[in-house]
């Protein structure tokens, strides 16, 4: 039987410390929380260290943070075996981090801890030098700014005392992104990385011999989109921005025939559902009697006139438009597939971020030339169809992330498969959003969709990662209606349900 683990290879090789943050809120949105991944970390390790050392006496100096808590949850592990002793560094009172207390809190019990709030004692200094080894499980990667002096002080005496070390994930005082040292860092022997090597590490020179600790994070927290997709994708929002700042989305959609009062609406909803997700300056570029009957529905985003009729106006007009990402197809039919293919010339060679939608799909489909390695597109399993010539109706979540990696890998596109299990690729990385129910297989919801995604991709550069963050968005706010109205949502439903799903992953730095 076929199983998505087969697709780990599409998944990150190194991580940033977002990333690790991500993993871990995705893993805790699986049931296992920073407790059990702490707890877990710290057995791993310590059957790393029994297979490979043989060592009569272990220090371990830990911090507050998570680092230090799977520094206590290790020094626990070897208590019975070795001679353990354990550094901790800070005010036990004061530490904020729940499995760092409740670790530090059952290891008190079982032997002295030393305690170093200001300066190094010349009796911990004494343990470090009578250790065979020593663990440095101080500072994790997402330290920013300069250390202290005490941290200095520390991570000084730890290299003075020049015994055989090991840095869990990273070596304290190195950046988990750039590699670079702080005023300090720990020169150790070996690091052994938490599941996957950072990209500090990589970086880096100064982390010794590496080895990869499993520590049980499943597979599919790296592969099935979960809220830290959202989190990953969200910028803080800073007191002095201003609705300029924080991602701009232009709309176009529409065009002039019969039951264009829906099609105007669903382009609304686009930009509308754009907005409350956070981006900041929303326009919707529509034909003039559809922006007439949008104008009706809302008057949160600015609607402009677009003449579809000349190519070159049109191409003019939305240059003109403020915006970073363009959505490029609610609300349209497939008559104009000549400006269209023009216009995603023109924004892409303006370095803008395009969501190609609905009709801009099919036209689209009979001059691929016109997709860009800055495109997102999203088609439903029927446009797929269209667009790459494969039908993907009926087939299993493992043969639609077959074919859709092998299409985004030829096109360089990021390709969001729509679809009860939507799949999201750009060739190279995969996600897998499941739905847990139906709620969402009604009209208009889709075109919320791709106004989601447009706003976390204007506030969030990497398209892979902000389509990630619309798509499971998009479900998550679909999946907490459903337990209010069950299978009778529609679009505007989504829509209204926006800011309260996501207020959560608000960020104000």
């Amino acid at each position: 039987m076929q199983s998505l683990k087969e697709f780990v290879g599409y998944t990150k090789k190194s991580l940033s410390i977002i990333d690790t943050y991500a993993l871990r809120e995705n893993a805790a949105n699986l049931g296992i929380g920073e407790t059990a991944l702490v707890e877990s970390a710290g057995f791993a390790i310590a059957n790393e260290i029994q297979r490979t050392h043989d060592p009569t006496t272990i220090v371990f100096v830990c911090g507050s943070g998570g680092k230090g808590a799977i520094g206590l949850a290790t020094a626990r592990h070897l208590i019975n075996k070795y001679d353990v002793k354990v550094l901790f560094v800070g005010d036990p009172s004061k530490i904020r981090n729940r499995s760092t207390k409740l670790n530090f809190d059952i290891l008190s019990d079982m032997l002295e801890i030393d305690r170093i709030v200001d300066s190094v004692p010349k009796p911990v200094l004494k343990n470090l030098t009578d250790a065979n080894l020593v663990i440095d499980a101080l500072i994790g990667c997402g330290v920013k700014g300069r250390l202290s002096s005490t941290l200095i002080s520390v991570i000084t005496a730890m290299n003075k005392s020049s015994k055989h070390s090991i840095s869990i994930d990273i070596p304290s005082g190195i950046d988990g992104d750039t590699g670079m040292p702080n005023l300090a860092y720990a020169k150790v022997d070996h690091t052994y990385c938490l599941h996957k090597i950072k990209k500090g590490i990589v970086k880096s020179e100064k982390a010794g011999d590496i080895s990869v600790i499993d520590i049980g994070i499943p597979f599919s927290a790296e592969l099935i989109t979960g809220p830290g997709d959202l989190f990953m994708a969200t910028k803080p929002r800073l007191m002095s921005d201003n609705k300029l700042s924080h991602g701009k989305v232009l709309v176009l959609g529409g065009t002039e025939y019969n039951g264009a009062a829906m099609l105007a609406s669903y382009a609304a909803s686009n930009s509308l559902a754009a907005l409350l997700s956070g981006a900041g300056y929303v326009t919707a570029c529509l034909p003039e009697n559809s922006a007439y009957i949008a104008r009706g529905k809302t008057n949160s985003p600015i609607f402009v006139n677009a003449d579809w009729e000349d190519a070159y106006k049109l191409s003019e007009q939305v240059s003109k438009i403020r915006h970073d990402v363009l959505v490029i197809g609610p609300g349209m039919d497939t008559v104009h597939k000549e400006t269209i293919t023009r216009l995603l010339k023109i924004e892409s060679d303006a370095g803008k971020t395009i969501i190609v939608d609905a009709g801009a799909i099919k036209a689209i489909a009979s001059q691929k030339r016109a997709i860009g390695t800055n495109m997102i597109l999203t088609p439903h399993d029927g446009e797929f169809r269209i667009l790459s010539g494969f039908s993907t109706k009926g087939l299993t979540i493992y043969e639609r992330a077959e074919k859709a990696i092998a299409f985004a890998k030829k096109y360089g596109a990021v390709l969001v498969l729509k679809g009860h299990n939507t799949i999201i690729t750009d060739g190279n990385l995969l996600k897998v959003n499941k739905a847990n129910t139906p709620a969402l297989a009604t009209m208009g919801t889709g075109d919320v969709l791709s106004g989601i995604i447009a706003a976390y991709a204007s506030i969030h550069k990497n398209i892979f990662e902000a389509s990630s963050a619309g798509v499971y968005a998009h479900s998550r706010i679909g999946d907490s209606l459903y337990n209010k109205k069950g299978l009778h949502i529609t679009a505007d439903d989504l829509i209204e349900a926006i800011p309260e799903s996501l207020k959560r992953f608000d960020i104000i730095a």
